[in-house]
C-alpha cells in the first residue's frame, strides 16, 4: 500500500469510528459526561480498526501496540476534555451557536492530526 493510500485508510478508519459506528451510550456519555466507559470504548474502536488498517499495510509488533495506544489513549483525552469543557460552558454545546462549531472543528482538526502523526510515523 502506497503512503498516500495508507493516509486515506486511516482517515477513512477514522470516519467510520467516529460517525457511522456511534450508538446511544457514547452519545449520552458524550452529552452528560457522567459514564466514560463508553468514550473509552469508542477509542478502543478507534485503535481497532486503525489497528486492522496498520496490519493490513505491513505494520507489527511493539510499533502496532504504540501507535493503536496513542490513538485510544488520545481520542479517549480528546472526546473527553470536549465534553467537560461543554459541561463547564454550555453555550459550547448549543449547536446553534457559533463556538459549538469551533470546538467541534477544533476537535476534529486534533484527531485528524493525530491519525497524521501515527501515518507519518509508521510510513
Amino acid at each position: 500500500m502506497t503512503a498516500a493510500l495508507l493516509l486515506i485508510a486511516l482517515l477513512t478508519c477514522h470516519y467510520l469510528a467516529d460517525f457511522c459506528l456511534t450508538w446511544p451510550a457514547l452519545i449520552q456519555a458524550k452529552s452528560d459526561g457522567r459514564n466514560l466507559w463508553p468514550i473509552l470504548c469508542h477509542g478502543g474502536i478507534h485503535a481497532v480498526l486503525m489497528g486492522i488498517c496498520l496490519l493490513l499495510s505491513g505494520v507489527n509488533g511493539q510499533m502496532l501496540l504504540l501507535v493503536m495506544v496513542l490513538e485510544l489513549v488520545t481520542h479517549f483525552a480528546i472526546d473527553t476534555s470536549k465534553t467537560i469543557l461543554s459541561l463547564k460552558f454550555p453555550f459550547l454545546a448549543d449547536i446553534k451557536q457559533k463556538s459549538y462549531w469551533v470546538l467541534y472543528g477544533l476537535d476534529q482538526l486534533l484527531h485528524q492530526s493525530i491519525v497524521i502523526i501515527i501515518w507519518y510515523i509508521v510510513r
